[in-house]
Order: C-alpha cells, then structure tokens, then sequence
C-alpha cells in the first residue's frame, strides 16, 4: 500500500475517534445535568412520597437555629421531662468491621 492511502485511512480512523469522544463527552453532561422539566417532578414526587406536599407552610421547622433572644429565656429543668433510652443504631457495627483472616467460617455440627 503507498502511504497516501494509509495516511487517509489513518485521518479517517482519527476523526471517527474524535466524534465518539465528542458524542460520549456530550452524553455525560447530559446526564450530570437533566432536565429542569424532569428535576422539578422528581422534587414533587418525593415530596409527596415523604407526606410533606409541595407548600411551605406545611414543612417541619426543626433544624432552625435559634436566635440569640430564644436562648436567653430561661429553660425549663431538664429533670422535669422523662429521659429518652439511647437509640440503636440502624445498622449493626459489629458486622462492619473487618475479620481478622481469610479464612472461611466453619458451619457449626448438627447435634
């Protein structure tokens, strides 16, 4: 073969390559960035599903930070209400932690 012909293929292979990395890179900011249209259902959807709806006037105050006024007012003692027992934690820590070997637990014997 002379070397036009392998130049040209050459340029044409690149320029195939260089449309597929255009297309992809195209592609993945689309999906980093969706739709308004789309975000704003979503949004409501989710709403809904956690019982809120779409109005401010219904959403939950708490996480506010309270103003400095708010607390210097005087507090109620902490003895009067009932103490809560500690939470347990979702998920099991003792399971998240790594083993000590690689070796495969052994099933205990049937009795």
């Amino acid at each position: 073969m002379s070397k036009t012909k392998i130049g040209e293929w050459l340029w044409r292979f690149l320029a195939v390559v260089m449309v597929f990395s255009v297309a992809w890179t195209v592609w993945i900011i689309y999906q980093l960035n969706p739709p308004p249209l789309i975000m704003t259902a979503a949004f409501e959807a989710a709403a809904k599903a956690k019982g809120k709806g779409a109005s401010a006037e219904r959403q939950s105050t708490q996480g506010v930070i309270a103003s400095s006024a708010a607390e210097a007012a005087p507090k109620a003692p902490a003895s009067s209400a009932p103490a809560e027992a500690p939470k347990e934690p979702p998920v099991n820590p003792e399971k998240l932690k790594f083993s000590e070997s690689i070796a495969i637990p052994v099933p205990a014997a049937k009795k």
